[in-house]
């Protein structure tokens, strides 16, 4: 589904697209370019997405109401209200995927709750368990109907909310920087002696830091790549403004780094989000504070454990991530097996965050690169095509 741009607001018109990732009905296309023109800031968003959430459920579109009920509870500060309308996505999700055949729901175990989640088996024989996660704001439903096609190439798929993510964070748990600890919890639960890894969006640091201390990760995958959890804040920063921060933060002086973030939370802004998104997740109050938390979410000193095949993926036109960070990644990964590198172009249509509005090429990309360690694994055509799953 190519990229629409239909708002001039980068980061709104971003989260506009996600809905019609990989394959959707021409029903829900319409519906999502119809709102366009009611959304002027973060409130109006909420309200239009909550309209056609509410529109959908009655109608029974239940994937519809779910994906929409996401979009309404996006923007929004952490509270009760955020979490009834996540509550609303899960319960209207369930609905959608009841009875869809090969759709397992998991929940493995973890301190504070589970982490929940689906698995989809391989169709035929199993030549591959492949573990996938999502970021700084996804919930792992959203990525269904990409990772689903790779069933069809005999990859048994299990895909699941960590620390800081989706239906985790609605239990309270909050986001850890060590990952390796969610990924020893799914390992363990499924006894798995061997898996690939791929992390989607802030999920690309997460892959790479599980990866470091957790052997049974053969093969990693990190789409795109983020070096430091400070990196993507920093990047919405206006033209100087980011260093400013950076020396008042890394001096402690907690009033003067409150000051400057409140100085450059414009309202609506893609800085605003991260900073409220950022608490939402680390389960922080202030913006000093939410900074320390995801600070610690880095790769400084982490490269050098990482023995394994990674490949790299960046969008040249992510609004998000910097293209530059994967050279830096390269340069530091001195005892990986094999480093691969893959930046994807707007000719490809393929040149935003997460390869949002043609994921189907990022897909076949990882499927020619998991082929060189699987002998005999099919490199077809239909892992590149849209799936369909919107009801």
């Amino acid at each position: 589904m190519p990229f629409m741009h239909l708002l001039s607001d980068p980061g709104m018109n971003y989260t506009l697209n996600r809905p019609l990732l990989d394959g959707t009905s021409p029903a829900r296309l319409k519906e999502v370019g119809a709102l366009a023109p009611q959304i002027k800031d973060y409130d109006s968003w909420h309200t239009a997405w909550l309209g056609l959430a509410k529109r959908a459920e009655a109608e029974k579109r239940w994937l519809d109401a779910a994906s929409y009920y996401h979009g309404a509870e996006f923007y929004l500060p952490a509270g009760e209200v955020r979490n009834g309308l996540y509550d609303d996505f899960a319960r209207t999700w369930a609905l959608g995927m009841k009875g869809v055949a090969g759709y397992e729901p998991i929940a493995v175990p973890y301190p504070g709750g589970k982490l929940p989640g689906f698995r989809l088996r391989a169709k035929g024989q199993e030549r591959s368990v492949f573990i996938f996660t999502g970021g700084y704001d996804s919930f792992v439903e959203e990525f269904y109907s990409f990772l689903l096609p790779l069933t069809e190439l005999g990859i048994t798929v299990i895909a699941f909310d960590g620390p800081g993510q989706g239906g985790a964070l609605r239990q309270g748990i909050y986001l850890d920087h060590a990952w390796e600890k969610p990924a020893k919890a799914v390992l363990d639960y499924f006894e798995l002696d061997a898996v690939d890894w791929l992390g989607a969006s802030c999920g690309g640091y997460m892959s790479i830091r599980a990866a470091a201390f957790e052997p049974r990760i053969k093969h990693i995958i990190s789409m795109p790549t983020s070096y430091s959890g400070l990196d993507m804040t920093l990047k919405q920063m206006r033209p100087g403004k980011a260093q400013e921060l950076i020396s008042l933060f890394k001096a402690g002086d907690r009033k003067g780094t409150e000051a400057l973030v409140q100085r450059e939370r414009l309202p609506s802004s893609v800085f605003e989000w991260c900073i409220v998104q950022g608490m939402h997740i680390t389960g922080t109050k202030t913006p000093f504070d939410f900074l320390i938390s995801i600070a610690e979410s880095s790769l400084d000193g982490i490269l050098h454990h990482v023995k394994q095949d990674i490949l790299l993926t960046e969008g040249e036109q992510d609004h998000l991530f910097d293209v530059g960070w994967i050279h830096r990644t390269m340069r530091e990964l001195v005892c990986a097996r094999s480093v691969t590198a893959r930046i994807f172009t707007a000719r490809e249509g393929a040149e935003q965050h997460c390869q949002l509005g043609n994921s189907a090429v990022a897909r076949h990309e990882i499927v020619r690169w998991l082929a060189r360690f699987y002998p005999g694994m099919p490199i077809k055509e239909n892992t590149a095509a849209a799936t369909n799953v919107a009801a």
